[in-house]
């Protein structure tokens, strides 16, 4: 059974220092400011609290909204100027309930997104989602070393507590463009080829995400995506 605890601590310590480095660092930022970020990953991970919580006392849970977009767009708007101080220690403190109840309930059956128990939704919702958020902050704002470390611990973190293949296949593949941002074709293609049978979902996807632009033409990769 996946460590979620461990996976979810190694990624509060991670977005704290995120935090610590950008109250120094944050001028003009590129695409979202911190803030904002975090209070994206605020909105998300509530709505995990909640249904969570629900189940925990025996009540139905309130399922995620179908049109992902929309909401996001909407809730966004009343983000801006969030204090960064103020939606940090927030979603901390989420953090440290998802954890909590993590250990109440263990893994479960439980419908959430593409997830179908507690610990998938748990790791989604609070582990691949805000790093891949912290991981475009980074590349946006010119520091790709620090974006590619990122993807390159979720792997070793996910691996570690034996993740469940439709988590460990979202962190293979992004660490796959990883790999192609640092001319490592073979690297990548071979961590695709892990991903796919565990997330085939996202072999659409591939045919035009730009991070795996120069795997496009290469006839290893056309062969991966159409099996």
């Amino acid at each position: 059974m996946a460590d979620v605890r461990k996976a979810l601590e190694a990624e509060r310590d991670m977005e704290r220092e995120f935090v610590a480095e950008i109250r120094k660092s944050e001028t003009q930022p590129k695409g979202w400011p911190a803030a904002l970020l975090l209070f994206h990953v605020c909105m998300w991970r509530e709505r995990l609290r909640n249904a969570l919580t629900d189940v925990k006392e025996g009540r139905s849970h309130t399922p995620p909204p179908g049109d992902v977009d929309e909401v996001n767009d909407a809730e966004l708007a009343s983000g801006l100027g969030v204090s960064l101080a103020d939606i940090a220690e927030r979603s901390d403190t989420l953090l440290a309930s998802l954890i909590a109840l993590s250990d109440d309930l263990g893994d479960r059956p439980f419908e959430w997104g593409l997830g179908s128990t507690t610990f998938e939704a748990l790791l989604r919702n609070s582990y691949t989602h805000p790093r891949v958020h912290i991981h475009e902050y980074w590349q946006e704002n010119g520091d790709p070393d620090r974006a590619h470390q990122l993807f390159e611990e979720a792997v070793a973190d996910m691996r570690e507590i034996l993740a469940p293949p439709i988590v460990m296949g979202a962190a293979l593949y992004n660490l796959a463009g990883t790999r192609v941002a640092q001319d490592r074709p073979d690297e990548a293609l071979d961590l695709l080829l892990q991903a796919f049978p565990m997330r085939p979902d996202l072999k659409e996807g591939a045919l035009s995400d730009p991070d795996l632009g120069p795997l496009h033409e290469n006839p290893g990769f056309q062969a991966l995506v159409k099996r």
